[in-house]
């Protein structure tokens, strides 16, 4: 902060302190963020450590992997809704966030837009559920994790990352997925529970979202407002290519598993869905770090696009060394790893994990390429054809894989095009010229 010091001694100095206030792209603010979120992300990690490996044991791995497919095929509707708005509002949020009445409009035109896409979803959902036969039998288990959409819609995730406010974000999912858990313990206790077990998590994000929604009036003081079409419109065409990119994404991720159960079963389900989620924890250690930059690199670069370059280069680097440790402890230990949390039943998820133990460094690095430094300077095209490109080859490489060699194939599959990603992002950032600085004013022009 640059204080004038020229009138310090005139009478109207002394009358009242300016107020200090922290630059909202500043470090402290940062690291706050972080920190938080670091705090209780310990806790949104030990809830599924505990409750997985007993889930697993009690339920069998057959119904947990239908309860997987379930979500995964919940999934599909959460990423609908979502349009990309979990980036594009927050970095609209971010750059408006001292203006209250526009950050009030923004709430109110995404806030209508997904409920709107949540109702088209739920009846979607609802044909699919009477008219598929393959879905027909355990219509209940997909019904009751159709929650997870509605607590995704009512949650405003991307209102709070845009204002920088990722503590209420933490303590709201913090809670609630310890709720569950506890919950969990007490009515869960063999595979007849399976209908249980598949509720509680999606009842907790609904929980989540009706508090999250609370706050945004009483605490922060919105108001809503019957959006204009002209503000509808500007929200829709800001999200579509992030929306694309978000559904590419999906098509490499949560197809996968909704694959293995539809063309191997619930078994090989079971058993790919156990080794994702012990490498999605690992995952889920970085995940405070990644939504506490990109609001943070969005602010700083509309201050200076040179600065926000250098904390980008940065931040790949350590980034890259921190998630390197998880994934060769996954890759060097699955098998004792296995075998300790989920017992003899649950040897089949080895080779699966083995295959995957390496993506949470994969994913680092191509967080840090395609989303915080893509997204922030408004490679959102470029991005979205890498991301469509990998999600076609997915879908036809893991159906493929699958079919020969169950689990072990969708998870060959999903890490090659893993690499696939990260390596063309990495590419294109290069030839962009963001990262080299004799090319950098031109690649941001």
């Amino acid at each position: 902060m640059v204080v004038d010091l020229k009138d310090a001694n005139s009478p109207d100095s002394c009358r009242s302190a300016p107020e200090v206030r922290t630059p909202f792209f500043s470090r402290r603010l940062l690291f706050e963020n972080i920190s938080s979120l670091m705090a209780l992300q310990g806790l949104n990690y030990i809830v599924p450590l505990v409750t997985l490996p007993y889930l697993v044991r009690v339920l069998g791995i057959g119904p947990f992997g239908l309860i997987s497919v379930a979500q995964a095929f919940a999934t599909y509707f959460v990423i609908f809704t979502d349009y990309g708005f979990n980036l594009s509002a927050t970095r609209r949020i971010a750059l408006q966030h001292d203006d209250m009445a526009a950050v009030s409009g923004i709430f109110s035109a995404v806030i209508t837009i997904k409920i709107i896409l949540m109702l088209f979803g739920l009846g979607v959902m609802a044909i699919v559920l009477v008219v598929v036969p393959h879905f027909r039998p355990d219509a209940d288990i997909y019904a009751v994790s159709y929650m997870a959409v509605i607590g995704g819609v009512l949650l405003p995730t991307w209102l709070f990352q845009g204002l920088q406010d990722m503590r209420t974000i933490a303590v709201l999912n913090g809670v609630t997925k310890l709720a569950s858990a506890c919950l969990l313990f007490v009515f869960v206790h063999s595979s007849r529970d399976y209908l249980v077990a598949a509720a509680l998590p999606p009842l907790g994000a609904l929980v989540s979202g009706m508090a999250g929604l609370w706050i945004c009036f009483q605490r922060l003081h919105l108001h809503y407002k019957l959006p204009t079409y002209r503000l509808i419109r500007e929200q829709l065409a800001d999200g579509f290519h992030l929306f694309v990119s978000t559904a590419s994404i999906t098509l490499y991720t949560n197809t996968n598993v909704f694959l293995v159960g539809l063309l191997a079963g619930n078994v090989q389900a079971g058993y790919f869905s156990t080794g994702e989620r012990v490498v999605g924890a690992a995952q889920g250690l970085l995940a405070p770090v990644f939504q506490g930059i990109f609001p943070h690199v969005n602010a700083m670069a509309r201050e200076s696009k040179e600065r926000a370059v250098a904390f980008l280069r940065r931040s790949l680097f350590w980034v890259g060394l921190v998630s390197l440790l998880p994934s060769l402890t996954l890759l060097i230990f699955a098998h004792p790893l296995v075998l300790l949390a989920f017992g003899s039943k649950a040897l089949g998820s080895v080779p699966v994990l083995r295959w995957i133990a390496l993506l949470p460094f994969v994913i680092a690095l191509s967080n840090v390429l395609g989303i915080q430094t893509m997204v922030t300077f408004g490679k959102e095209k470029q991005l979205s054809r890498i991301l469509i490109a990998a999600g076609a080859v997915n879908v036809v490489l893991c159906a493929l894989l699958v079919l020969h060699f169950g689990a072990s194939g969708a998870a060959a599959s999903v890490f090659a095009v893993e690499v696939g990603v990260t390596l063309a992002m990495a590419a294109l950032v290069w030839q962009l010229g963001i990262f080299r600085r004799n090319l950098l004013r031109k690649a941001l022009a």
